[in-house]
């Protein structure tokens, strides 16, 4: 009986210390509130259209998401990581899952955030595989009310216009926020520099046999990300540079898709301390054929931003930045667009935040000999974010 209960209890402890070698967090955030938002549209002829929206469905300041992740000690300094992180849509809770109408088909797809399992070496740093945000995401998002989704942030918010300008993406980094089918990995700290790269290849393709019953036609749509950063930290400062390329090949039946390249680039600075955060962006793109080098369409782009703690629980920040936008050279049309945001928050606990935020943006565009083409669009965000 003594044998038996010795048994049980070193069975206890060995289970014990087994699961104190793992572990798996579930975490999310959800931002509810009133969103207003309103698309003032001026054509070559001086006619205005408007296009006002609002309600209670939240979301202005915080991407809701679901995610789990967890860590296995390996032992040796690796642990095995992974990471499933899901969108939530504010307003009515429903997990995301449609697919983006941006082009790759997919790159961007709703629903999925991140999905990725690796390996994490405390001697080297982690490489991950999967679905995941790319090293280029960090610079662009900034570091003053980081990744909102309101008008205003110059480099990174997708909130367009209804008019022609809209084809442009404004956000630099539109289709590498994040990569499918990818490896990416981050480095340690070396004397405060941390590399970053990133790199996926779909690799299907279509057919060029039509449908049959015993050799159907396909589908194919190619899409490759290779991107490097370097980050390095000194004191309060932090420097980060970095260049990402993603090419892509949609194949509709046949094999002869149009392949497009599409060249990011930008640099970021940030000085935090004492409560003080502030942060310089610089970043472009450019998309273009790869055969005949036509473009498709560019945009520049700088952004200056202030944070300061007024007290630990009052946050305010304003952010302003400029930039231009074009189309083809065939048919060209410029756009030059600014944008600001003004804001605070107001910390509840550490879990729990109120917010309130203004931002504005402009493009006047310039299309032929029509130069009077405006669009403004004003967007009003209050509400409490909650993290878990």
């Amino acid at each position: 009986m003594k044998k038996s209960l010795l048994a049980l209890a070193a069975m206890g402890a060995f289970a014990g210390a087994a699961q104190a070698q793992s572990s798996v967090t579930v975490y999310g955030v959800y931002d509810g509130g009133y969103a207003y938002t309103n698309k003032t549209e001026t054509a070559a002829n001086g006619t205005q259209t408007n296009n006002a929206q609002s309600g209670f469905s939240g979301g202005q300041q915080a991407s809701s998401r679901l995610g789990f992740r967890g860590t296995e000690d390996l032992g040796g300094g690796l642990a095995a990581v992974f990471n499933l992180e899901f969108d939530v849509t504010p307003g009515d809770g429903a997990l995301g899952t449609g697919a983006s109408a941006l082009t790759p088909a997919g790159q961007q797809s709703t629903g999925v955030r991140t999905a990725v399992v690796g390996v994490n070496a405390t001697k080297f740093g982690s490489v991950t595989v999967g679905r995941q945000l790319t090293a280029m995401h960090t610079i662009v998002a900034g570091a003053v009310n980081t990744a909102n989704n309101m008008a205003g942030d110059i480099t990174y918010s997708n909130v367009t216009s209804s008019s022609a300008q809209g084809a442009t993406p404004l956000r630099i980094h539109s289709l590498a926020t994040r990569m499918s089918d990818s490896v990416a990995f981050r480095s340690i700290s070396f004397s405060g520099l941390r590399v970053n790269l990133d790199y996926s290849g779909d690799n299907a393709t279509g057919s060029t046999s039509p449908a049959s019953p015993t050799n159907a036609a396909v589908t194919g749509v190619q899409i490759g990300n290779m991107g490097a950063m370097l980050d390095y930290t000194y004191g309060p400062f932090r420097a980060m540079v970095g260049t990402h390329a993603v090419k892509s090949n949609t194949n509709l039946i046949t094999n002869n898709g149009v392949v497009t390249k599409t060249t990011i680039n930008a640099a970021g600075l940030v000085y935090s301390a004492k409560g003080l955060v502030a942060n310089a962006t610089l970043a472009n793109n450019k998309t273009v054929n790869d055969s005949t080098g036509a473009r498709t369409y560019a945009v520049n782009a700088w952004k200056l931003g202030v944070s300061y703690e007024v007290t630990p629980q009052i946050k305010p920040y304003i952010q302003y930045g400029q930039g231009a936008s074009k189309l083809t050279e065939a048919a060209p049309q410029n756009s030059d667009n600014d944008g600001y945001q003004v804001g605070t928050t107001y910390a509840l606990s550490k879990r729990s935040s109120l917010y309130a935020a203004y931002g504005n943006q402009t493009s006047k565009i310039t299309q032929g000999t029509n130069i009077n083409q405006k669009s403004e669009i004003k967007e009003i965000g209050i509400g409490l974010v909650h993290t878990f």
